[in-house]
């Protein structure tokens, strides 16, 4: 799904990272940290991530459940969302995870999502990329580089074509887990999972439904079981564990959440006419099933059909008057729709009754700001700057919010921290000279621009270290 471009310029990037030191050390943290940062700015590029926070949110908070329990953390860890079909998920250096939209869709309870998670903490924690790295004594630079594009982006057609020598296959076999990586992997998600208060037979499962798939044969044959060995092996093991170690899940799992999660990652993968068409024909059978009804009205939305998708989340509403979430998910339609009033009226009250959804006062404030009525947004959207998932989008809410109260340096200070997030590098510039040439000398914007503060990666300071990509509902 990746094309040759996109890995020639990993190898670009790569070499550059290896250019310094020998390839035969061992990273330090630091460096892996380095190599992190330029692996994300050119993975949200490059790849297809899912923008919706609260697809995200949900795996960033299944994840947060396992960092909790993890001691000594060595990075900040950051959970995304591919959009594929394949039952996948794997971590790259320095703390970035990934899971698939697949294998969202086929897992049958959070605990088996928290359990893959640990599993990837696992790895990035045990440092196994960087150790087998440090083993690779005889091959030079730019092979090296080659071998990691193709090991963490995928071996599909193209990515056969950049591991083309002999040379650039063997490397990227030798920095493939081992299957000591695997149980040491598994041994320390076990612990977290004990103690986070859930069951690590949803490792057993996990595997269990990725080895169906392969023997099914299907187009959703995940790369996980070629980057992850040995699974026959660690299934065998992982029983055993769960023989003589029986853990009891503490805490009662929230299925509903899952279950829309499930729902709304798979109209956001798909072609929105075909699930309209999906979603009718089952609730031609089952017309009260919540979630067929819920399909239905995001599929709607999705292909943007406005005034039949707001008469489907009506609909929704006042047949699960218990479930206050698709009232949320009624206002954000609104706002989709263009209609800012309608939209304030409902996830108004809503947000005064839970306070927590960030999702719902992040749509709000925006509801407020295309309203012309700035100084209502600007508190919930500066309330939200820390632990907001899509730093690009917050940034470029803010800006507006200033550059409508005539706050000229401000909002030239975020449009700055904007591109900087989204990587337009000549307009992130721009913006920094204007924001330094308007704020006032003594402000601590501006000392924060002289002193470089922001150069830092700008999602370290969010609680939780948690990241989303940007915003599905910017119009």
């Amino acid at each position: 799904m990746y094309n040759r471009l996109f890995y020639l310029f990993c190898v670009l990037v790569f070499a550059f990272i290896f250019l310094a030191s020998p390839v035969c050390a061992m990273m330090s943290i630091e460096e892996e940290q380095e190599m992190r940062d330029k692996l994300l700015r050119m993975v949200e590029s490059r790849v297809p991530l899912i923008k919706d926070p609260e697809i995200v949110g949900y795996v960033s908070d299944i994840g947060q459940k396992v960092l909790d329990q993890v001691e000594g953390k060595l990075f900040d860890y950051e959970f995304f969302v591919i959009q594929d079909d394949g039952l996948n998920a794997f971590a790259m250096p320095g703390g970035l995870v990934f899971v698939h939209t697949g294998l969202l869709e086929v897992i049958d309870t959070e605990n088996e999502l928290l359990c893959v998670l640990a599993h990837e903490i696992g790895h990035v924690q045990g440092r196994h990329i960087a150790r087998r790295m440090e083993r690779m004594q005889r091959i030079n630079i730019a092979t090296a580089a080659i071998a990691i594009a193709g090991l963490f982006l995928g071996q599909g057609q193209a990515g056969s074509a950049v591991l083309a020598t002999s040379g650039a296959l063997n490397a990227s076999i030798a920095l493939k887990y081992s299957r000591e990586d695997e149980e040491e992997a598994d041994r320390r998600a076990c612990q977290w999972i004990c103690k986070a208060g859930y069951n690590p037979r949803g490792l057993l499962t996990v595997l269990q439904k990725m080895q169906k798939y392969r023997w099914l044969g299907t187009s959703a044959i995940p790369s996980y079981l070629s980057t992850h060995p040995g699974a026959s092996e660690r299934m065998t093991y992982l029983e055993d564990f769960w023989n003589t170690n029986r853990c009891v899940q503490k805490f009662p799992e929230d299925r509903f959440r899952l279950r829309k999660i499930q729902v709304k990652a798979k109209v956001l993968t798909h072609d929105p006419t075909v699930m309209i068409k999906y979603y009718k024909r089952e609730l031609n059978t089952t017309p009260d099933d919540i979630f067929l009804l819920y399909g239905l009205a995001q599929s709607l939305l999705a292909a943007r059909e406005y005034g039949e998708a707001l008469k489907a989340f009506d609909n929704l509403v006042s047949s699960a008057p218990e479930r206050p979430e698709f009232q949320a998910e009624r206002g954000r339609a609104y706002f989709a729709a263009g209609k800012y009033q309608k939209a304030v009226s409902i996830i108004g009250p809503y947000s005064k009754r839970h306070p927590g959804d960030s999702t719902a006062r992040f749509f709000l404030a925006r509801s407020y700001l295309e309203l012309q009525k700035p100084a209502e947004a600007l508190p919930m959207l500066e309330a939200l700057k820390k632990s907001w998932p899509d730093p690009a989008g917050i940034y470029l809410q803010l800006g507006r919010c200033f550059a409508a109260l005539d706050k000229q340096g401000e909002a030239h200070y975020y449009f700055y921290l904007h591109y900087k997030a989204a990587g337009n590098q000549r307009s992130a510039q721009y913006h920094k000279n204007k924001a330094l040439e308007l704020l006032p000398r003594d402000s601590g914007l501006y000392n924060d621009l002289k002193r470089g503060k922001d150069q830092k990666n700008p999602h370290k300071e969010r609680d939780g270290g948690k990241k989303a990509p940007k915003d599905s509902e910017d119009r």
